[in-house]
């Protein structure tokens, strides 16, 4: 008899679909290319007269999912602050780029379900004071 109940327990977790709060949507983005020194239309440094592009960084984020997402990310500076963006809807298939004027390569991304209420993406004020500058 235990064996029969132990086995239902283990058939039914085996089969059981996954739920919506089982899944981590942070793993339906794939870093889809990242570059440094590329030119950025948003950020301006000056070495003389010139504008310098060689600390920024890029990175591109695809959703790799069948459900549309909410976004967000944040792009570590050189001086220690995070460059944070607006939640952005990213469809399946869809690419986003985020940039670093004077990056140092590191980044942050948050997901969940567009209109999941119960998973709550951080505030800018909540990054920085999770991830403190140097």
């Amino acid at each position: 008899m235990k064996c029969y109940l132990t086995f239902f327990i283990l058939a039914t977790w085996l089969w059981a679909p996954v739920r919506a709060q089982d899944q981590s949507y942070a793993d339906c983005l794939a870093k889809a290319g990242s570059s440094w020194g590329q030119a950025c239309e948003k950020c301006e440094t000056y070495t003389g007269y010139k504008r310098d592009y060689s600390g920024v960084y890029q990175v591109q984020l695809r959703n790799i999912c069948n459900e549309m997402l909410e976004v967000k990310v944040a792009m570590e500076e050189a001086n220690g602050s995070w460059r944070t963006f607006p939640v952005k809807t990213l469809a399946s298939g869809d690419t986003l780029s985020t940039f670093a004027c004077q990056g140092t390569g590191k980044f942050l991304y948050w997901a969940r379900r567009v209109n999941d209420t119960e998973i709550i993406l951080p505030t800018d004020g909540q990054i920085a004071s999770a991830y403190p500058g140097r």
